[in-house]
C-alpha cells in the first residue's frame, strides 16, 4: 500500500469524522410521514446488502457501530424484510430486502426509498435495478448493481464494483481499486486516488478528471462514445490512445514511442511517454473520439 494511499485514506476518515455530528444531529428527524425507522448495534465492519426493487437508495459512512436505518414503501403491498445475523448481540450482517406481495403492482407502487448511516468499515452489496444508488464515506469492499438508475458514489476507499445498464455513474475522491461498467451510461471520474481502475461502456461518455498515481494502472474503453481525460500538466503516465473510426485529439507534450505506420494513421492513433511514465494509461473507442487535456480553460 503506497503512502499516499494510506494518506488519502486517513484525509478521508477525518472528512467523516467532522461531517458525523452533522448526520447524528440531522437523522432524529429524517424519518417522513409513512416512513419507518430502526437502529441496529453492529460490530465495526459489517456485511451490509441492500436488495431493492425500485426507488432511492441512499448509504452514508459514520463512526459509530451501529446502522440507522429510515425506508418507506409505496404501497401496502410491498414490505422490507431485515434479517440480522446473528440474531442477537452486534450484528455481523444485515440484509434488507423490498418484497412484494403481489408482483401486478405497477411500477410506482413498487418503490421503496432507503436512507442508511452505517460503520465507516462496512462492506456493501447494492442492488436497485430501477432505482438510483448514492455511497458516501465507506472505506472497504463494496459493489453496487442497477439497470436503469444512476449511481454516484464518493468519499470512498477500497475495492469498489459498479455496475448499471442504462444508468450514469459518477466517482468522486475514490482510493484503491475500481471496476466501472455501463450500457448506455456515461462514467464520470473526478479527483481520483485509484491504483486500478477498469472503465467500460458502450454508447456512453468517459470523463476522467484527476491525476494518476505513481504505478497505477488506467484502462478506459467505450465503443461509439467519447474518452476524455484532463489531468494536471505535472502527471506522469505512459499512453496508448486507440480508436478505429474516431480520432485521437492530444494536448499534452508527450514523446512517442512509435509512430503510426501512415500520417493518416497517426489520427487513430497515440503511444508514447508524458514525464516520466510512473503510470499507465490505456485509452480506447471504436467509433468515438479520444481527448487528452491539462487542467484550466
Amino acid at each position: 500500500m503506497s503512502d499516499r494511499f494510506i494518506v488519502a485514506r486517513r484525509c478521508a476518515r477525518l472528512i467523516l469524522v467532522s461531517s458525523a455530528y452533522t448526520a447524528l444531529a440531522a437523522v432524529a428527524g429524517a424519518a417522513g410521514p409513512g416512513s419507518t425507522e430502526k437502529s441496529f448495534d453492529t460490530t465495526r465492519a459489517p456485511r451490509i446488502s441492500i436488495i431493492n426493487v425500485n426507488g432511492n437508495v441512499v448509504v452514508r459512512g459514520w463512526e459509530r457501530a451501529q446502522v440507522h436505518a429510515i425506508y418507506r414503501v409505496a404501497s401496502p403491498r410491498a414490505e422490507v424484510d431485515i434479517e440480522s445475523f446473528p440474531p442477537a448481540g452486534a450484528a455481523e450482517k444485515l440484509r434488507f430486502s423490498t418484497h412484494l406481495l403481489d408482483w401486478t403492482l405497477p411500477g410506482k407502487d413498487q418503490v421503496a426509498d432507503y436512507t442508511l448511516d452505517v460503520p465507516v468499515d462496512s462492506s456493501l452489496q447494492i442492488r436497485n435495478p430501477q432505482g438510483s444508488v448514492r455511497v458516501e464515506g465507506i472505506q472497504s469492499d463494496s459493489s453496487v448493481e442497477s439497470v436503469g438508475g444512476n449511481i454516484m458514489v464518493g468519499d470512498y476507499a477500497g475495492h469498489l464494483s459498479v455496475q448499471s445498464i442504462g444508468g450514469d455513474i459518477e466517482l468522486v475522491r475514490t482510493v484503491g481499486n475500481v471496476d466501472a461498467h455501463s450500457i448506455t451510461g456515461s462514467l464520470h471520474f473526478v479527483s481520483p486516488a485509484i491504483t486500478r481502475l477498469r472503465g467500460a461502456t458502450t454508447s456512453g461518455r468517459i470523463l476522467y478528471e484527476g491525476d494518476f498515481l505513481e504505478h497505477g494502472e488506467y484502462i478506459l474503453s467505450a465503443y461509439s462514445g467519447d474518452v476524455e481525460v484532463i489531468c494536471p500538466v505535472a502527471a506522469s503516465y505512459e499512453l496508448s490512445a486507440r480508436t478505429v473510426k474516431g480520432k485521437v485529439i492530444n494536448s499534452m507534450p508527450i514523446t512517442r514511442r512509435r509512430e503510426s505506420a501512415t500520417p493518416a494513421g497517426s489520427a487513430y492513433s497515440l503511444l508514447g511517454v508524458h514525464n516520466a511514465a510512473r503510470a499507465t494509461v490505456e485509452l480506447t473507442s471504436f467509433s468515438g473520439a479520444i481527448r487528452i487535456r491539462p487542467e484550466g480553460p
